[in-house]
């Protein structure tokens, strides 16, 4: 990977893809400064990436207090030249026995999480006349998945704001590119695996599961050549060509039952 950037804020940094991707910005001669919820998390984040890198906790979920602690970092250490927003979470249920309320905070965290991020630092990086935003969605984000109709609503979401925001910052000389993992073998990952349909998890056991360092390093060698679409893993690309071009295809394989 070649040094594209000075300095990065990776949200979502304290763990799983966000904390890979912090450690190989890092690695590479990056300023980085992580956000997250946890202090600990935050803490322990901050060690691996060397003890003096710049860490705030914030929640996505909340707007304002978002956007001072984004403001507050953009005084303190200057506006990056690239933003990760990769906060997020899944659950998989099915939907006529699922509680609004988790529906409900996959929307606030996955999809308004990414708007308030992007609220915040987008006004930064126009004046910068510069800059990259990666936002996170999922592979459930470009193709419907059974068991996760709230969680896949809210990473479409992503995408579609991803492209509409894309095409409007272009004239500000500011790139933005949507990631779109597989399943990654993250703390999430792993308790969302203790709740899920066996018939879920039955489905998911055929297909790849990435780590979180391959998400990082895929995203990190392509995005130099400024993508619209980042989707690691060979298997998930060819996946994303079928949905694309084959969709009966696509829908017989990807459909219960």
């Amino acid at each position: 990977m070649s040094r594209s950037w000075e300095r990065a804020f990776v949200v979502g940094g304290s763990e799983g893809i966000g904390l890979a991707v912090a450690q190989r910005l890092a690695a590479d001669g990056v300023d980085v400064a992580v956000f997250g919820r946890s202090e600990d998390k935050l803490g322990a984040a901050r060690e691996t990436l060397g003890g003096t890198a710049y860490a705030a906790s914030l929640d996505v979920t909340d707007a304002a207090g978002t956007a001072e602690v984004l403001d507050r970092a953009v005084v303190e250490v200057g506006v990056p030249d690239l933003v990760v927003s990769a906060a997020g979470f899944a659950r998989a249920e099915w939907f006529h026995e699922e509680p609004l309320d988790h529906v409900r905070a996959m929307i606030e965290t996955n999809y308004l999480g990414t708007v308030h991020v992007c609220h915040a630092l987008v006004p930064h990086l126009v004046r910068a006349g510069r800059g990259t935003i990666v936002t996170t969605s999922s592979m459930a984000g470009l193709t419907g998945v059974f068991g996760y109709a709230g969680y896949s609503a809210s990473k479409f979401a992503v995408v579609g704001f991803s492209e509409a925001l894309r095409r409007e910052l272009r004239p500000h000389g500011v790139h933005v590119a949507v990631l779109c993992p597989p399943n990654t073998r993250t703390p999430g990952f792993d308790e969302e695996n203790r709740t899920k349909p066996a018939e879920v998890l039955a489905a998911e056991e055929k297909v790849k599961t990435l780590e979180p360092e391959q998400v990082a390093d895929y995203l990190l060698k392509v995005l130099p050549k400024r993508p619209n679409l980042v989707i690691p893993g060979f298997d998930s690309r060819l996946g994303h060509a079928v949905v694309r071009h084959l969709p009966r295809v696509a829908d017989r394989v990807l459909r219960r039952g």
